[in-house]
């Protein structure tokens, strides 16, 4: 089998990011600062991305996307791109990258037992992804979950690491947990790539059309939805 060429797709924060990889070499990346313009940036940053390698969109083989949670415009676009090129390329196959795991993945090189990825889900509440060192890979330990912060605090297993987006709006110190340094703590397209690698070698493709949003929670809209009773 020849070596696959992938592509990483990152949209979920106000820096979004593309990556370019082929087998299990990462080649390139190009980060972005988008805020709330991710649909002006990344079809041009791909195309940047695959014309500085020489490649087509037809050459590529495999496509990883961050789902979320993060911001519902960015994760809208992302997969809409990813949809499209699903769709348009019949051989290409797709990866669901929750950001979670992508934020994980940037912390590999770091010295813990248990980390946990921590994103802002609002309203004094955050949005906990738990992780082990499994035979060298980097494993998700049970489902995440949207609780309180002071109930998350109380509960976790210590010693432990913390790192994501939702440290910068959250107090999280206490005995016995530690910090991954600020610069990893937001998800990148390296991240999503790596993750999305380790997915790919373990066959969790997800068909084009499945490609869907993770949210922290249910998005405004939607909740009010639910709470007037009207169908959408």
């Amino acid at each position: 089998m020849e070596t696959p060429v992938s592509l990483a797709i990152e949209t979920s924060c106000r820096t979004g990011g593309v990556a370019l990889g082929r087998g299990d070499e990462l080649i390139s990346d190009i980060d972005f600062q988008a805020s709330a313009r991710h649909a002006v940036q990344l079809v041009p940053r791909l195309a940047e991305l695959l014309d500085s390698a020489g490649l087509r969109p037809a050459d590529v083989d495999e496509l990883y996307v961050s789902v979320g949670p993060g911001s519902f415009t960015g994760l809208r676009v992302g997969i809409t791109v990813a949809r499209t090129m699903g769709q348009m390329l019949s051989s290409l196959r797709c990866l669901s990258v929750p950001t979670s795991s992508a934020v994980a993945l940037q912390a590999a090189d770091l010295p813990w037992d248990r980390l946990a990825v921590v994103l802002d889900a609002r309203d004094d509440c955050v949005y906990v992804s738990s992780f082990a060192r499994v035979e060298g890979r980097i494993v998700q330990q049970g489902e995440s979950e949207t609780v309180e912060i002071g109930e998350f605090l109380a509960r976790v297993e210590r010693p432990i690491m913390l790192t994501g987006e939702g440290l910068a709006y959250h107090d999280c110190t206490g005995p016995e947990i530690s910090t991954a340094p600020s610069e990893l703590h937001f998800p990148t397209a390296r991240g999503v790539w790596r993750a999305g690698r380790q997915m790919a070698c373990e066959g969790q493709y997800t068909d084009y059309n499945k490609l869907a949003p993770i949210y922290a929670r249910p998005p405004e809209v939607l909740r009010l939805e639910d709470q007037s009773g009207a169908k959408p």
